[in-house]
């Protein structure tokens, strides 16, 4: 079994990109092009394939095609069939493909018991099992539409859901046609003042995180510090010195490093 989560075992292999253009029947072809696929280490020991009937579709060809080319492949020992599990690449002991030999390394150091790094959130805790579901919920409601180009601002669902999250949970109203969804703040900050769209100078909280200021510094943003207390920013120094700044960029919620949430009443007057 492989050990790369990208070839795992519980990875469905459906785009196997089987070439069937050789001579004979074509399911001497599509065995032999799965034969080669696991010969040449392309679908690694473990690799869940595809349901025939998926198959069939994706490849035009017959459903007893491909349920006739696994069953003799699994009868010559190149998959495994269990039911519940589907049909899967069999572990097969072989000579290691030159140039593949693992090189054993010096042995890892046990990492630090807790790590207090910024950037560094316990993966483990990911929810897996639910995100999987919800994906599966999106991809089989989602209209063919969205599998194409998009929308620039991002799907208009998305937009919507914000809507009504933010005025819940943040105090912030917007209409869907002014958010834009980006995949990370920094992308945000590149968006806004690397093409233009704001220029300095900047209000900013005195403490923040130091790429974020490197990514203002390189778009050639000036900035203006903006004091913190218990309740965050003091957005009332919007109108002293910091008042010369053309925007404000504010944290709401997690405020890094203080972990704090900016004021309710902050937030209003900002």
């Amino acid at each position: 079994m492989t050990d790369s989560w990208v070839n795992s075992a519980e990875r469905i292999g459906a785009d196997l990109h089987l070439d069937l253009s050789g001579a004979g029947s074509r399911r001497a072809a599509l065995m032999g092009a799965l034969r080669d696929a696991v010969r040449s280490g392309r679908l690694a020991p473990g690799t869940r394939l595809p349901p025939y009937r998926s198959l069939a579709a994706d490849l035009g060809v017959a459903r007893n095609t491909v349920a006739d080319a696994y069953a003799e492949l699994v009868a010559e020992g190149w998959l495994t069939a269990r039911q519940g599990s589907g049909t899967r690449v069999a572990e097969r002991v072989g000579p290691p493909a030159a140039g593949r030999i693992p090189k054993k390394g010096p042995a890892r150091a046990h990492g630090p018991r807790h790590d207090l790094r910024q950037g560094t959130p316990d993966a483990s805790s990911f929810p897996r099992a639910e995100w999987a579901a919800a994906y599966r919920r999106a991809l089989q409601a989602a209209p063919n539409e969205a599998f194409g180009p998009g929308d620039p601002q991002g799907r208009v669902e998305l937009r919507e859901a914000l809507t009504e999250y933010l005025a819940r949970a943040r105090g912030v109203r917007a209409e869907p046609d002014r958010i834009v969804i980006c995949s990370g703040f920094a992308h945000a900050l590149r968006l806004l003042f690397g093409g233009r769209v704001l220029r300095g100078p900047l209000a900013v909280e005195s403490y923040g995180l130091g790429f974020h200021r490197e990514i203002l510094t390189a778009a050639g943003v000036g900035t203006l510090p903006l004091t913190l207390d218990e309740h965050g920013a003091r957005v009332g120094e919007l109108t002293a010195g910091a008042g010369r700044a053309r925007a404000a960029l504010l944290t709401p919620a997690h405020q890094f490093p203080t972990g704090g949430p900016l004021h309710a009443e902050r937030r209003t007057a900002a």
